[in-house]
C-alpha cells in the first residue's frame, strides 16, 4: 500500500489543496502524515499532506471513545497501537474525554488540516455523529459552489446510536 499511495502523493496534495474533503481513518491517516515508524525502526514514508508522525507502540489502544470537536461531541471506538503526534495541537480534530486519541497522553484525536480530515474514530464514525457527516457534506457543497441550504433529514435513529454509544464503557 505504500508504494500504491506514494505513487498517488502529488494527486492527492493537488486534491487537498484544491479543498477536495477527505476522512482519512486509523492506517490511512497515520500514512497521509510524514512517515510511521515500525517496531523494527522501519520507517514507512507517508505523503506529507496532514502535519503528523506516528510511531509503533508496544501498548494497543482500543476501546469506545468520546472526544469534542468543533462540530460537537463524536463517539466512535478505536483500536491502534500507533502513537501519533502532531506538529502542532492546533491540527487536532478534536480533544479526548474519554479513551487515547492520537497517543494516549496529550488529550488530542485526530488532525484535520482545510477539508482533510484524519482519526483513529472508527465506528462508524459518520452514522453516529450526524452532526459530523453533515459537516462533510457542507463543505463539499460549498467546495462545488452549491448551496447548502438543504431540507433537514430526520437524525433520530443516528442520535439514538449517538447517545447508545455513550453508555458503552471503555
Amino acid at each position: 500500500m505504500e508504494s500504491d499511495l506514494l505513487t498517488k502523493q502529488a494527486t492527492l496534495q493537488q486534491m487537498a489543496d484544491d479543498g477536495v474533503v477527505m476522512l482519512m481513518v486509523c492506517g490511512l491517516y497515520q500514512l497521509f502524515g510524514h512517515r510511521f515508524v515500525t517496531h523494527e525502526g522501519l520507517e514507512i514514508k507517508g505523503i506529507d499532506i496532514l502535519p503528523l508522525e506516528t510511531i509503533a507502540s508496544d501498548t494497543r489502544m482500543i476501546g469506545n471513545t468520546i472526544f469534542q470537536t468543533p462540530f460537537g461531541e463524536v463517539v466512535a471506538y478505536e483500536n491502534h497501537s500507533g502513537k501519533t503526534w502532531l506538529d502542532d495541537k492546533a491540527t487536532a480534530f478534536g480533544q479526548m474525554i474519554k479513551g487515547d486519541g492520537n497517543n494516549g497522553e496529550d488529550k488530542t484525536e485526530g488532525c484535520m488540516v482545510n477539508n482533510v480530515f484524519g482519526t483513529y474514530g472508527h465506528g462508524p464514525i459518520l452514522s453516529k455523529n450526524p452532526a459530523f457527516a453533515d459537516e462533510l457534506i457542507k463543505r463539499a457543497l460549498v467546495r462545488k459552489g452549491e448551496t447548502t441550504d438543504l431540507k433537514p433529514l430526520n437524525d433520530d435513529l443516528e442520535l439514538l446510536a449517538h447517545k447508545v454509544a455513550l453508555t458503552r464503557p471503555r
